[in-house]
């Protein structure tokens, strides 16, 4: 069974969020490295926290794309509980 294409506008609906954590938690551990490679010791400790920044949003991201989908699933399910209601079946 083929799956549907990924859109960001489901029913005037915006999912972009659900992709915005990760995409954050990225760019901060690009930014971290880059602290890293610094010579200057005082940076360290900064990356060092962009680290943690950063795993907090890609946790964010985990929870955020798994509640998507779960939504995706009821909704898929609760259609199919309707129409087998109105055909009769169980």
């Amino acid at each position: 069974m083929a799956t549907p294409p990924r859109r960001l506008l489901v029913v005037q609906f915006f999912v972009g969020w659900v992709y915005g954590p990760s995409v954050v938690a990225s760019l901060l551990v690009i930014l971290a490295l880059r602290l890293l490679i610094e010579e200057d010791l005082a940076l360290h400790s900064h990356a060092w926290g962009l680290f943690g920044n950063a795993a907090i949003c890609f946790s964010i991201g985990c929870v955020s794309k798994l509640s998507w989908a779960m939504a995706r699933f009821n909704a898929v399910r609760q259609l199919e509980l309707q129409l087998r209601q109105e055909l009769g079946l169980r």
